[in-house]
């Protein structure tokens, strides 16, 4: 795998996995860093160098014994050599602009052994951020959540003693029983898979989408998150947009035209395409979309 696939994919994975976690941040936070959240102000920053080194999570904290400080999170796939003096030069303009304490944490979540050096010691300087490697972390802590943005998060913790295909199902089965509506499950659902891949469940794939069958009722449901599947293979080496949108392109493509109206529904519903491209990606006309939107408001 190139380079370039390699940098795509683990955007992928960053970006799926800072969005279930800021879903449930404070719990996050309680349960991995043991910060109990009072308030929070959310810190934008950037360093100036490349479009890459915005971060991950950076909020104000005040925790529940008053204590004020910088919370500092980066969210890791594979093991970046460079790591710690990133995480100085976050620091130095953290503290030369707010001038608080700052808490560093980078989560690492690749399936190989982290090897990043977490420190500094030089004889004018010391410095450090603390590192937390995900497979180490109990899968039942997440599996216990209520929330299916966490839940899904099990897949990458230690299974114990466990097989992946019986922690699946049980994720699988913990989604299904909560709240959110088909569509929303389907996102879910979609995340699992991805997610999966990170500790190469690829030879569970299948049987990862057939225990997803079990619960999802509507046949082109399952196809469509096929297709995505295999759509955002494909895809992904033109980018993670081009990936994504591909990915869907094929979940049309693996239903019959009798069904296109629940696709432009989820498509509606369930991204914030345009009625234009929706049109493009369901080949029907843009009236026809319309009025589908029209009728579900």
């Amino acid at each position: 795998m190139n380079k370039e696939k390699t940098k795509e994919e683990g955007n992928l994975y960053d970006k799926i996995f800072k969005e279930n976690v800021d879903a449930t941040i404070d719990s996050f936070i309680h349960k991995i860093l043991k910060i109990n959240i009072k308030e929070s102000e959310k810190v934008i920053l950037k360093l100036q160098r490349t479009k890459e080194r915005e971060a991950d999570f950076l909020k104000i904290i005040t925790n529940d014994k008053g204590e004020k400080f910088i919370l500092h999170i980066e969210y890791q796939v594979a093991n970046e050599h460079k790591m710690v003096h990133r995480m100085i030069d976050y620091w130095n303009l953290l503290v030369r602009k707010y001038d608080l304490r700052v808490e560093q944490y980078v989560i690492f979540l690749g399936d190989e052994k982290p090897t990043m050096k977490v420190k500094v010691d030089y004889s004018n300087m010391k410095f450090y951020y603390r590192l937390i490697n995900f497979k180490e972390l109990d899968a039942k802590l997440f599996l216990k959540s209520d929330i299916p943005e966490e839940m899904i998060l099990a897949i990458l913790g230690n299974y114990r003693n466990e097989s992946p295909s019986k922690i699946v199902y049980e994720i699988v089965k913990r989604i299904e029983q909560s709240e959110p509506q088909t569509l929303e499950k389907q996102k879910i659902f979609q995340q699992l898979l991805i997610l999966g891949r990170l500790r190469k469940l690829e030879l569970n794939i299948q049987q990862i989408m057939d225990s997803i069958s079990q619960y999802i009722k509507i046949e082109e449901d399952v196809l469509f998150l096929k297709g995505i599947e295999k759509g955002i293979e494909e895809g992904i080496e033109k980018g993670i947009e081009k990936g994504i949108e591909k990915g869907i392109e094929k979940g049309i493509e693996s239903t019959s035209e009798s069904k296109n109206r629940q696709f432009v529904i989820n498509l509606l519903e369930g991204t914030d395409f345009s009625v234009e491209k929706i049109a493009s990606l369901a080949s029907v006309s843009i009236e026809y979309v319309q009025a589908i939107k029209t009728e579900n408001k």
